[in-house]
This record gives C-alpha cells, sequence and structure tokens, in this order.
C-alpha cells in the first residue's frame, strides 16, 4: 500500500511540473486562440516565458489589432511586460496575479467619424449581459467552475498615444499617457471572471487615452494648422508653379515671334 501511495505521489508530482513547465505555451495558445474570438479583432502573442520557482512571467510580442473600417494597423502594442503569479493559487478556484507591470506600451487612438477603435473594442470587450431569466426556471447545473482571476496591483506606465483623427484629414500626433495603476482587481468576490477583468482593465486604459486626448486642445488645433497650413502651402505651390510655367510659354513665344 505504501509502495502504491509513493508511485502515485510521484505520478501526480510529474504532472504538476510537466504543467507549470508548459504554462508558457499554455498560455500563448490560449491568448492567440481565446483573445480573436474574446476583443473580435486580431490578436497575437508572441511569446511566454514562466519562471516556476518564482512565478515571474514574461511576455513578449502581444499585439492587439483593430476592429473593421480602421486604418491604423493595432490598437495597442506591448513588446515586452510581466506578470507574478502565486504560483500555489494555479490549484485553486481563483488565480492570484499579484503584479502586472507593463512599461511604454505602444497605444493607437483612431477617432472615425461616428466612433474610435477604441470604443469600439471597449464595447466588444464588454462582458455580455445574461439573457432575462424565465420565470421559475430551473437552476443550471454546474458542469465545472471556470478559473477566475484577482490581480493585486496592475500597472501602466510609459503609455504612448498615437492619435489619428479623420476630422484633421488623417492628421497624426502622439502624447503621453498619465501613469494607470489599479489594486486587488476582482479581489472584493474572491475573484471575476477573466473576461470581466480584462474588460475592466481596458476600460480604466481607454478612458485615460479620451481622457489625455480631449485635454491635448492645443495640439490638436496645432495638427489642425498644421493640416491646413499643408494644404494651403500645396495649393500655393501649384499656383505657383503654373503661373511659372505660363510665364515661361509667354517669354518663349515672346523669342520665338520677337517683340
Amino acid at each position: 500500500m505504501k509502495k502504491v501511495l509513493l508511485i502515485t505521489g510521484a505520478v501526480v508530482l510529474i504532472l504538476i511540473v510537466v504543467l507549470v513547465l508548459s504554462l508558457g505555451r499554455i498560455i500563448k495558445a490560449a491568448v492567440n486562440t481565446a483573445g480573436p474570438k474574446l476583443a473580435g479583432v486580431p490578436v497575437h502573442l508572441n511569446s511566454v516565458v514562466v519562471n516556476p520557482l518564482t512565478g515571474m512571467v514574461r511576455i513578449k510580442g502581444l499585439v492587439v489589432g483593430n476592429p473593421a473600417g480602421f486604418n491604423t494597423p493595432s490598437a495597442m502594442e506591448l513588446n515586452d511586460f510581466k506578470l507574478n503569479i502565486k504560483m500555489s493559487s494555479l490549484f485553486s478556484d481563483a488565480i492570484v496575479i499579484k503584479e502586472i507591470l507593463i512599461d511604454a506600451p505602444q497605444i493607437t487612438y483612431e477617432k472615425g467619424l461616428k466612433s474610435s477603435n477604441l470604443s469600439t473594442l471597449q464595447e466588444n470587450l464588454a462582458p455580455k449581459g445574461a439573457a432575462a431569466p424565465k420565470a421559475e426556471a430551473a437552476p443550471e447545473k454546474k458542469k465545472g467552475a471556470a478559473k477566475k482571476v484577482i490581480i493585486e496591483d496592475f500597472q501602466l506606465n510609459g503609455a504612448k498615444v498615437n492619435v489619428t483623427i479623420t476630422a484633421l484629414g488623417g492628421k497624426k500626433f502622439t502624447l503621453p499617457l498619465p501613469n494607470i495603476k489599479m489594486k486587488d482587481i476582482g479581489k472584493s468576490s474572491g475573484g471575476a471572471n477573466p473576461a470581466e477583468v480584462i474588460s475592466e482593465v481596458f476600460d480604466s486604459i481607454s478612458k485615460a487615452v479620451v481622457d489625455a486626448v480631449a485635454s491635448s486642445g492645443d495640439i490638436a488645433g496645432k495638427a489642425l494648422k498644421d493640416a491646413s497650413g499643408a494644404a494651403a502651402g500645396a495649393a500655393k505651390g501649384a499656383t505657383d508653379a503654373a503661373k511659372g510655367a505660363v510665364d515661361s510659354v509667354k517669354k518663349g513665344l515672346g523669342g520665338l515671334l520677337g517683340k
């Protein structure tokens, strides 16, 4: 009996080690597969490296694309960021992420005539409300509770927002984004659905971007002035070129005919 228990324990330990060592591939596959379905846009994650001893996760090359109808290549590009996972929580009902630290991401805000890429993406990410309950509906059987998530500390620092506004003739300018800090996401309820957590984080980022753009009146005004100036300069250049061509023709005719 003791031998059987030892063998069983060894098998379980091996399975745990294999699971932990495979976390990088599992996370990458999950993001690349579920990300587009959740966000309704192309999502690609290049690589994930997990240190099973410390719980540190390093993610490289996460690109979130834009919804259909927008011209800029992506909504967000997170080249390199870190997560610190409480490894023991992987075997509990709620995965605890002690820290998410994102440095210097590139965010694109493209404002069309009716909406922006971020507001459209925000609508895609919003948790879908449950259908109205039917009278005396029988309770659903649990098929196995999905993992919940708690984020103790979320930080997004040094972000740049690349702004493109259709009303400015597609003129682009770049804004710094104030640092974003969030604490204990999902903690009060013992963990939140991953979609709810992603939506809450994205809502904060989207609001910060919109506020930054709204408060950049001088920059937007300058962009509009530059766009208008460029158009006026181009028109003046075309006029001057046409006038020069006419003068040249006149001069040439004068030389041929004799003054």
